[in-house]
């Protein structure tokens, strides 16, 4: 199951230092895996949702741009410095360079 978690306060969104305690929201979830992420785990998941959310539709697989469409159609632009990539509830905090792992302390809010 993934789960993408964002911070309440958009002013937090893309702050210089991230914060895994930033009140946040859960703004998009996948329910089951889809053949995208199949196979993947952990980070290595987080980071195919930050490329499936990020990178120009022209440039996704068919079943990736199912993802985009779906999670652009929510409103929600891309994945971003600040968010919060949950998978199979451990938590990866998207940052400037990379992924950090940690067990958050704020209190998700469901969509």
């Amino acid at each position: 199951m993934i789960t993408i978690h964002r911070p309440f306060n958009r002013r937090d969104q893309f702050a210089g230092d991230t914060d895994e305690s930033t009140p946040r929201k859960a703004i998009y979830h996948l329910s089951s895996y889809h053949s995208v992420v199949d196979g993947l785990e952990g980070e290595k998941a987080a980071e195919k949702m930050f490329h499936i959310f990020n990178a120009p539709e022209e440039f996704l697989k068919d079943d990736e741009r199912v993802l985009a469409e779906d999670f652009r159609s929510k409103d929600n632009y891309s994945l971003s410095v600040g968010d919060v990539v949950e998978v199979d509830g451990e938590h990866f905090l998207c940052e400037s360079f990379g992924w950090k792992k940690f067990i958050p302390e704020f209190n998700g809010v469901g969509i």
